[in-house]
C-alpha cells in the first residue's frame, strides 16, 4: 500500500493580529504544496526535519501506534524562511498521512493541537480560508472569498526563522467579517512595517493597484509580499513584469492561485 498526502502552503498571511486580546491569523492558501508519501514499497525517512520528525513522533503517539515499520518521504514546493508555511504543510501532512495509512481519523483541529504543541501554526489545513488562533490552534471562524484570485508573489530575499520570529504587531481586529476585507488586508500589512519592515510596501501598494491589482499582503514574519489579480485579468504577466521592473530589490517568485486551503489525499 501507498498514500500520499498534500497539504498547500501560504502567502504569508492575509491578517495577523490579534482579536479580543488572542493572536489571530487568517490563511493565505495557495496552490503550492508540501507532500508526504507512505508506502510498504520502501522503507527509512527521507527528507524530515526536526519537527517534522517530532510531528511524526507525537502522531503515532496519539493513535499509541508501536511499529512503524514502513517508508514515508517528504519533499516540497515550499521554500524555507519565506513566511509560506513550510512548515505548517509539512506537519500537517505527516499527521494526517500517519493516521490515514494506519486507518485512523484525525480532524483538522486535532492536527492543529499536535502543530502548535511543536511551535505556532499557520492553519492552512483547515479547509477553506479560516482565522484562526495560531499559537492555540483554535479554529475562530470559516471566511469566505469574492473569488479565488491569481497571486504574484515577490521576495525581498533572504529568511527568516519564523520560531525565533514570533513577533507580532499590536495591530488589533475589532471584528471578524464574513468575507474578506481588502482593506482590513493592507492595514495589517502595514501595521507590521513596525516588526519586519518592507522597503516601499506602501508604493508597491499603490502601483500595483494602479495596474488594477486586488490588494497586497506580505508574510508577517517572512520575506515574501503578495499581489492579487482577478482570474480574468489576461495582462498579468506583463504587470508582473512592470512591478518587477519599477521595484528592482524584489524578486518574482512565483505566479500561482489562491485556493481553498484543506488536505489533499490519493491513495
Amino acid at each position: 500500500m501507498t498514500l500520499k498526502i498534500k497539504v498547500c502552503g501560504s502567502c504569508g498571511e492575509f491578517v495577523q493580529g490579534f482579536f479580543n486580546g488572542a493572536p489571530i491569523l487568517i490563511t493565505c492558501p495557495i496552490e503550492k504544496f508540501s507532500t508526504v508519501e507512505i508506502s510498504e514499497e520502501f522503507s527509512g525517512i527521507e527528507g524530515l526535519g526536526e519537527k517534522s520528525l517530532l510531528m511524526l513522533q507525537k502522531t503515532l503517539e496519539l493513535f499509541e501506534i508501536k511499529n512503524f515499520d514502513c517508508g514515508i518521504k517528504l519533499t516540497s514546493e515550499l521554500p524555507r524562511g519565506k513566511g509560506m508555511a513550510s512548515s505548517s504543510a509539512d506537519l500537517a501532512a505527516v499527521a494526517k498521512a500517519v493516521a490515514l495509512f494506519f486507518g485512523k481519523n484525525i480532524s483538522a483541529e486535532e492536527i492543529a493541537k499536535l502543530a502548535t504543541s511543536i511551535e505556532p501554526t499557520d492553519g492552512i489545513f483547515f479547509s477553506g480560508v479560516v482565522a484562526m488562533n495560531p499559537v492555540t490552534g483554535e479554529l475562530l471562524k470559516k471566511i469566505s472569498l469574492p473569488e479565488k484570485f491569481i497571486v504574484a508573489i515577490f521576495d525581498y530575499g533572504g529568511e527568516v526563522d519564523t520560531l525565533k520570529f514570533n513577533k507580532r504587531s499590536n495591530f488589533q481586529i475589532a471584528a471578524l467579517v464574513n468575507t474578506l476585507n481588502f482593506e482590513l488586508v493592507e492595514k495589517s500589512a502595514l501595521a507590521n512595517q513596525e516588526i519586519l519592515y518592507k522597503k516601499n510596501l506602501r508604493e508597491i501598494m499603490t502601483f500595483a493597484k494602479s495596474l488594477g491589482a486586488v490588494t497586497v499582503n506580505v508574510a508577517h514574519s517572512g520575506t515574501v509580499t503578495g499581489i492579487f489579480f482577478h482570474n480574468d485579468d489576461k495582462n498579468i504577466d506583463t504587470k508582473i513584469l512592470e512591478i518587477a521592473r519599477r521595484f528592482d530589490f524584489i524578486k518574482f517568485l512565483t505566479k500561482t492561485k489562491l485556493i481553498d486551503g484543506g488536505i489533499y489525499e490519493k491513495i
